[in-house]
């Protein structure tokens, strides 16, 4: 039976006509555009130990409408490389399959319309099995992974069947031959600033402080289905579609494998991680700057008090809590409607336990991101990322970490440890 999500979405037909295997459990999906390195990355997945389910990978070879002729070639020569895989592998468990998304109208070409396309399809062709578990992750076109990547994302559906969603380890290459030294150099301080990013949202108690990578994440086709699928967005896909998954609490973080995305530049969005690249290239930056510890820590009582301090509070409680805040916060609270909002939010809950949910489906991470930009505009200016990562680190060594130390690649370290099962 068809599923109502491709009732609504009736521009919906399916790439691929074989087909899918009785036992499929698990479709990766890789958006490839102009790639040169794409048999790197089906190489690796080539090289991955294969679970007890089968596994489809689906490569979304795409480009926009009046591409280049040598974009054009580019297309035709993946599409070839995919076909090459699927026959070295000669794998009725184990199937690689080209997508040809051509011409996509520019105004919605992209990334996300390329993750979108092949997410479609894994769900379309995952809930046509009767497998217990469907899993539709996600990879990038110039990313590589251990070889447990298969095996440990299928243990995690075992291990937490009602998962809906998972963030998986990452790690990018910090030296090396294939990039020069300042490109080495900068992937490190900017991944050091979402892993930053991260653990400071995480001290100051924000429940949806979790690692974010596109080519870094996986979730089940029933999930997919039910929080209406990817969006089209040309950049911060990644974190728009997980922000649907992470307030509901069948979320997860996948560390017993790792993700190795490239730290090459790009032009192609207007930000993430290859922009921030270009951009730090660009300006010759001499170290990436982030948002200040001190800036967090404005909002650390306000999250912990504001979930059951406001719960069927009177709108002048709510002011008189607004007034006890710091003027970072509450600047940003008066501009976003706080007082209402709380009103809002109590008129339609009567448990203290809802009120808290609906609260941070207010202040979710998206509002943390936009308080953290507004606050930089007056009161805050941004830092250098190996201060702010050595201060958060020396305030949660006690427990969590080794001593702290301004070497970027050794806090890096000590940052991919907090998250590890396996600690270098």
């Amino acid at each position: 039976m068809q599923h109502t999500y491709f009732k609504r979405h009736q521009s919906f037909s399916p790439h691929i006509s074989h087909e899918p295997n009785a036992n499929l459990g698990l479709t990766v999906v890789l958006p490839s555009f102009n790639e040169p390195n794409l048999w790197q990355s089906l190489q690796s997945l080539i090289n991955c130990a294969l679970p007890h389910v089968a596994v489809e990978v689906i490569v979304v070879v795409n480009y926009p409408e009046n591409s280049s002729e040598e974009i054009v070639q580019n297309a035709a020569e993946c599409v070839n490389l995919v076909n090459k895989a699927n026959a070295s592998v000669n794998n009725p468990n184990f199937r690689f399959y080209p997508i040809k998304a051509y011409n996509l109208p520019k105004k919605h070409a992209g990334v996300g319309l390329a993750r979108k396309t092949g997410m479609d399809e894994a769900a379309w062709r995952l809930l046509r099995t009767k497998n217990e578990h469907k899993i539709i992750a996600c990879f990038d076109a110039d990313a590589t992974c251990e070889t447990n990547y298969f095996v440990e994302l299928t243990k995690l559906w075992e291990q937490y069947p009602k998962t809906d969603a998972c963030s998986i380890r990452y790690e990018h290459p910090i030296e090396g031959e294939e990039f020069n030294d300042q490109i080495y150099k900068a992937i490190a301080e900017y991944e050091l600033h979402l892993r930053y990013y991260v653990r400071a949202g995480k001290l100051i108690g924000h429940p949806f402080s979790h690692q974010i990578m596109g080519s870094s994440m996986a979730c089940s086709a029933e999930a997919y289905v039910k929080y209406g699928g990817m969006c089209k967005n040309k950049a911060g896909e990644d974190f728009y579609f997980l922000q649907k998954f992470i307030p509901h609490g069948h979320f997860r973080e996948l560390n017993s494998t790792t993700i190795y995305p490239s730290p090459r530049i790009s032009y192609r969005v207007p930000f993430g991680t290859g922009r921030a690249m270009n951009k730090y290239i660009e300006t010759k930056s001499s170290e990436y700057e982030t948002y200040s510890l001190d800036s967090f820590l404005t909002l650390k009582e306000f999250i912990a008090q504001a979930p059951t301090k406001l719960f069927q509070a009177a709108p002048s409680k709510v002011e008189e809590f607004l007034k006890g805040q710091p003027q970072p916060v509450q600047q940003f609270l008066l501009a976003n409607n706080f007082v209402n909002s709380i009103s809002e939010i109590n008129q339609n809950t009567s448990v203290a336990e809802t009120f808290g949910k609906r609260f941070f489906l207010w202040f979710d991470a998206f509002k943390l991101l936009k308080y953290l930009n507004f606050a930089h505009e007056t009161f805050f200016t941004r830092k250098v990322i190996s201060i702010e990562a050595d201060q958060l680190l020396k305030m949660i060594s006690k427990t969590k970490a080794e001593s702290s130390s301004k070497n970027v690649i050794e806090l890096l370290v000590q940052y991919r440890n907090l998250d590890s099962t396996h600690p270098k």
